[in-house]
C-alpha cells in the first residue's frame, strides 16, 4: 500500500475544504510497527519533534493508535505523522485516518492564535493539581470530538445520519464512560451527536436540543449542558478556543464522569 500517496490525496482533500496550506514538503510521515515502536519514534523525535522525546513512550499502552500527528517547533515549519502499518487498512479507512491527523495539526496551529493551547494552559497553568486536570480532561475530550468533526466534514465517503439511527451506539458509548476511556468516549458520543443530520442543520440550540431530547436518552443536566456548550461553540467559533471554555468543558467532562460511575456502581 503506498502510505505517501493516500496521504497526498488526504492533503489535497483537506486544503480545498479547509482552505489550508499542507503540503508533503511540510508533513513528514513515518511509518513503525509492533516491533520497531520505540526505535522509530526515537529516531523520529531525535530528528524532527525533540521535544516528544520527553513523552512516556516507554509505558505499556502508549502506542496504542493507529496513527499520532506531531506539532512542528523550531523544525522549519515541518508538522508529522506517525503510522502504525503492520495492520491492514481500507482505502477509505486510511484516507479519513489522514485526514484526522491533519485536522488535530490544523487545529493546533489555528486554535489559539498561532499558539499552543496544551503548551499553554495544560502543563502548571492553574493554581491546583485539580483545576490542571480538569483543564487537561476537557483539552482531551475537545481535540478528538473537534478533529473527527472536521475530518467528517471533508470525507466525502462519511455519510450523515439521523440521529436516531446512532441511538443503539451512543447508549453503548454512554455506558461504558470510565475513568479509563472516558475522555475518548465523550468525545465520540459529541462527535455523533453534533454530525446526526438533525444537529449539524439546526440553526439554534433550541432546535438542536429537540432532536437530542427525542432520544430519551441523555436525561442528566451536566449531558445536555455540554452539548449546549459544544454546538455553540461549533456554532460561533469552531476551532478557535480559550481557556474558559475548555475549562467549562472539563468541568461538565468531570461531572459526567462521576455521574456515570454512580450510575454503574449502583446497577444491580
Amino acid at each position: 500500500m503506498n502510505y505517501d500517496s493516500y496521504l497526498a490525496r488526504a492533503i489535497e482533500i483537506f486544503n480545498d475544504k479547509m482552505d489550508a496550506d499542507f503540503s508533503r514538503d511540510n508533513v513528514i510521515l513515518t511509518c513503525f510497527m509492533t516491533d520497531d515502536q520505540e526505535e522509530i519514534f526515537e529516531q523520529f523525535c531525535a530528528q524532527y519533534f525533540p521535544y516528544r522525546l520527553k513523552d512516556r513512550y516507554q509505558e505499556e499502552g502508549y502506542f496504542d493508535f493507529q496513527a499520532s500527528s506531531f506539532i512542528g517547533m523550531d523544525n522549519g515549519g515541518k508538522d508529522g505523522i506517525l503510522l502504525r502499518t503492520d495492520i491492514p487498512y481500507h482505502p477509505v479507512e486510511l484516507l479519513h485516518i489522514f485526514l484526522h491527523e491533519l485536522a488535530h495539526i490544523y487545529c493546533v496551529h489555528h486554535e489559539l492564535d498561532g499558539n499552543s493551547f496544551y503548551d499553554e494552559y495544560c502543563e502548571g497553568y492553574a493554581q491546583s493539581n485539580e483545576e490542571d486536570g480538569m483543564i487537561s480532561a476537557g483539552y482531551a475530550v475537545w481535540r478528538e470530538c473537534i478533529a473527527e468533526i472536521i475530518a467528517i466534514e471533508c470525507d466525502d465517503n462519511c455519510d450523515i445520519f439521523p440521529i436516531r439511527d446512532k441511538k443503539k451506539m451512543l447508549a453503548q458509548l454512554r455506558e461504558e464512560i470510565d475513568q479509563r476511556d472516558g475522555k475518548l468516549l465523550v468525545s465520540e458520543i459529541l462527535t455523533a451527536v453534533m454530525t446526526s443530520s438533525e444537529v449539524e442543520t439546526s440553526q439554534t440550540w433550541d432546535e438542536a436540543e429537540k432532536a437530542i431530547h427525542s432520544l430519551k436518552l441523555f436525561d442528566t443536566a451536566p449531558e445536555m449542558d455540554l452539548m449546549r456548550l459544544v454546538f455553540n461553540q461549533l456554532q460561533d467559533r469552531l476551532i478557535e478556543i480559550d481557556i474558559d471554555y475548555i475549562s467549562e468543558l472539563g468541568y461538565l467532562y468531570l461531572n459526567i464522569l462521576s455521574l456515570s460511575l454512580l450510575r454503574n456502581f449502583q446497577m444491580p
